[in-house]
């Protein structure tokens, strides 16, 4: 007599990871198969709930096993660069590549300017694909003072350009 030979055929899904190919052994042979996840994910386990990665199993039969991946969470954190000039909302932790919808409230006196990425939307919608801090940037509002009088009874000083809460003469 001679040993039977099985085969062990692993699959998953190709966006989130892969799986070893399949091999070809005699009955009661230990075969050693793995998973691993591309960016963004993690291994969870095997369908069969065995959580081993890589896994040796003993072959007894034609066996096929699926690899079961979850996405990472990550992080996303807002600030701004003065706390007196606005607020920033948008912190929670999410799946990778769940899209987020991020805001900045500019106080009296400020406005929004961008956000520590360059990007100038506000409201914007990112999509998680690492821990991320945005911090919303405000500058203050410039504003203009004119000065008037009737000239027959006098002269005032020119008009004059200045930020919020600057004090002039």
């Amino acid at each position: 007599f001679e040993k039977n030979q099985y085969t062990i055929t692993t699959s998953c899904n190709a966006e989130q990871g892969n799986a070893s190919e399949p091999q070809t052994a005699e009955y009661l042979d230990e075969v050693t198969i793995s998973a691993t996840a591309n960016y963004g994910y993690h291994f969870k386990q095997w369908n069969d709930g065995n959580t081993d990665n890589p896994r040796t199993i003993k072959l007894t039969q034609d066996t096929t096993l699926t690899a079961e991946f979850a996405p990472n969470q990550y992080t996303l954190t807002t600030t701004t660069n003065y706390a007196e000039r606005g607020t920033a909302q948008g912190d929670t932790i999410a799946d990778y590549l769940t899209e987020i919808q991020v805001s900045a409230t500019a106080n009296y006196g400020y406005h929004f300017t961008q956000w520590s990425d360059g990007n100038t939307d506000n409201p914007r919608t990112i999509s998680l694909t690492k821990d991320t801090n945005l911090v919303a940037l405000f500058e203050k509002n410039q504003y203009t003072i004119t000065t008037s009088c009737n000239a027959e009874q006098g002269t005032t000083s020119g008009m004059q350009e200045a930020e919020y809460l600057d004090e002039i003469t």
